[in-house]
């Protein structure tokens, strides 16, 4: 099904077009993620407008189902798998971009930069994780390369069980209330920013998993 799917990039039809643009929507969400956490991580000034760069990955959007629909009104029996699974990758695209805003906005909230040797640390390795498995699911997804998609899949598990590994310490750190325990401003901000990864993460996974899966198992394991 992945070999059917990925033989649109020989194409020069609409669901190529559709799929040239997919994979700039992508470079544009990871545009995105990476400018959101400096922002939050490093302090940088917010030199660009996220919500104008939220626009135009919504425009990419709209653009690629507008002509994944002009192409199946013309072509009705021809290539529907490949429509499907293509508009399911771009909403996963989407939702990263709608997380980089999210993570902005903690920024805007929490000013002061995010130190403190007990659990930050943990958190910005976790954003170079995530960081790295851009540029794997962006090669997984161009080249059809199913080995790098289960690579990507397997790589979000394990940042998935640091995040929840990371909410559940977190938790119990708040109720001891002596002082080891993180403060509760930069507790919430850990909290959050860990859920913000690991969701951008599985938006990830779920890319990766169009050239590993069929249709029917987008976004899940991928089967032995």
């Amino acid at each position: 099904m992945s070999e059917r799917f990925f033989s649109l990039w020989k194409k020069k039809d609409l669901l190529r077009q559709s799929l040239d643009e997919a994979y700039k929507m992508m470079e544009k969400a990871e545009e995105m993620f990476k400018f959101a956490t400096e922002v939050l991580f490093e302090k940088q000034s917010e030199a660009k407008d996220i919500y104008i760069q939220d626009q135009l990955i919504n425009r990419y959007e709209i653009d690629i189902r507008r002509k994944i629909l002009e192409h199946l009104s013309i072509n009705p029996r021809e290539d529907i798998t490949s429509s499907l699974i293509l508009t399911s990758v771009v909403i996963d695209i989407e939702r990263i971009g709608d997380f980089s805003k999210n993570i902005i906005e903690l920024a805007r909230i929490y000013p002061e930069r995010l130190t403190g040797r007990k659990y930050v640390p943990e958190i910005l390795k976790l954003r170079e994780k995530v960081d790295e498995l851009f540029n794997l699911t962006k090669k997984s997804f161009r080249e059809e390369d199913i080995e790098k998609g289960k690579i990507v899949m397997g790589q979000h598990a394990r940042i998935a069980k640091e995040c929840d590994s990371m909410l559940e310490r977190l938790i119990k750190d708040e109720r001891r209330r002596d002082k080891q325990a993180i403060a509760c401003d930069r507790a919430i901000v850990c909290a959050l920013a860990a859920r913000y990864l690991k969701r951008v993460s599985a938006h990830l996974k779920n890319v990766a998993s169009s050239v590993v899966n069929p249709f029917q198992r987008l976004g899940f394991k991928p089967q032995e």
